[in-house]
Protein backbone atom coordinates (compact mmCIF):
# COMPACT_ATOMS: atom_id res chain seq x y z
CA UNK A 1 0.00 0.00 0.00
CA UNK A 2 1.29 3.47 -0.90
CA UNK A 3 2.06 5.69 1.63
CA UNK A 4 0.51 9.12 2.44
CA UNK A 5 2.46 12.20 1.49
CA UNK A 6 4.05 13.63 4.92
CA UNK A 7 1.83 16.76 4.75
CA UNK A 8 -0.99 14.26 4.98
CA UNK A 9 -0.45 13.70 8.60
CA UNK A 10 -0.01 16.97 9.65
CA UNK A 11 -3.69 17.65 8.38
CA UNK A 12 -4.82 15.09 10.22
CA UNK A 13 -3.07 16.69 13.22
CA UNK A 14 -4.57 20.05 13.01
CA UNK A 15 -8.03 18.02 12.23
CA UNK A 16 -7.31 16.50 15.56
CA UNK A 17 -7.04 19.27 17.12
CA UNK A 18 -9.99 20.94 16.21
CA UNK A 19 -12.18 18.08 16.86
CA UNK A 20 -10.75 17.92 20.62
CA UNK A 21 -10.81 21.56 21.12
CA UNK A 22 -14.36 21.53 20.35
CA UNK A 23 -15.25 18.33 22.05
CA UNK A 24 -14.25 20.85 24.99
CA UNK A 25 -16.29 23.69 24.40
CA UNK A 26 -19.03 21.46 23.61
CA UNK A 27 -18.52 20.13 27.57
CA UNK A 28 -17.80 23.24 29.20
CA UNK A 29 -20.97 24.55 27.47
CA UNK A 30 -22.98 21.57 28.80
CA UNK A 31 -21.26 22.34 32.00
CA UNK A 32 -22.61 25.58 32.19
CA UNK A 33 -26.17 24.40 31.14
CA UNK A 34 -25.98 22.30 33.62
CA UNK A 35 -24.76 24.11 36.71
CA UNK A 36 -26.74 27.04 35.38
CA UNK A 37 -29.48 24.50 35.60
CA UNK A 38 -29.30 22.75 38.45
CA UNK A 39 -28.41 26.41 40.22
CA UNK A 40 -31.59 28.50 39.05
CA UNK A 41 -33.63 26.19 37.79
CA UNK A 42 -36.80 27.48 39.40
CA UNK A 43 -35.61 31.14 37.75
CA UNK A 44 -35.56 29.25 34.26
CA UNK A 45 -38.69 27.80 34.85
CA UNK A 46 -40.52 31.19 35.95
CA UNK A 47 -38.77 33.21 32.78
CA UNK A 48 -39.72 30.39 30.31
CA UNK A 49 -43.30 29.45 31.81
CA UNK A 50 -44.17 33.49 30.70
CA UNK A 51 -43.59 32.52 27.13
CA UNK A 52 -44.85 28.49 27.25
CA UNK A 53 -47.53 27.12 29.28
CA UNK A 54 -45.45 23.90 29.81
CA UNK A 55 -45.31 22.36 33.38
CA UNK A 56 -42.25 21.91 35.49
CA UNK A 57 -41.94 17.98 34.75
CA UNK A 58 -42.21 18.52 30.73
CA UNK A 59 -39.74 21.74 31.39
CA UNK A 60 -37.17 19.16 33.56
CA UNK A 61 -37.80 15.99 31.36
CA UNK A 62 -37.06 18.81 28.36
CA UNK A 63 -34.06 19.85 29.40
CA UNK A 64 -32.36 16.41 30.64
CA UNK A 65 -33.47 15.18 27.47
CA UNK A 66 -31.61 17.79 25.55
CA UNK A 67 -28.69 17.33 27.85
CA UNK A 68 -27.80 14.44 26.90
CA UNK A 69 -28.53 14.28 23.28
CA UNK A 70 -25.58 16.95 23.47
CA UNK A 71 -23.42 14.76 25.42
CA UNK A 72 -24.85 12.06 22.91
CA UNK A 73 -23.94 14.28 20.27
CA UNK A 74 -20.45 15.55 21.13
CA UNK A 75 -19.20 12.04 21.60
CA UNK A 76 -20.15 11.20 18.42
CA UNK A 77 -19.10 13.98 16.28
CA UNK A 78 -16.21 15.26 17.82
CA UNK A 79 -14.49 12.78 20.38
CA UNK A 80 -14.93 9.16 18.40
CA UNK A 81 -13.17 11.33 15.32
CA UNK A 82 -10.54 12.58 17.41
CA UNK A 83 -9.42 8.90 18.73
CA UNK A 84 -9.66 7.63 15.20
CA UNK A 85 -7.18 10.00 13.78
CA UNK A 86 -4.60 9.14 16.81
CA UNK A 87 -5.62 5.80 16.98
CA UNK A 88 -4.60 6.00 12.88
CA UNK A 89 -1.53 8.76 13.82
CA UNK A 90 -0.25 6.59 16.22
CA UNK A 91 0.11 2.98 14.12
CA UNK A 92 2.89 5.07 11.65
Amino acid sequence: MKEPPPEFAERLDVVAGILIRCFLGGILLLTVWFLSFALAGDCIFQLHSRWFSIPRPAFDTLHYALMAATKIALILFFLLPWAAIRFVSKKK
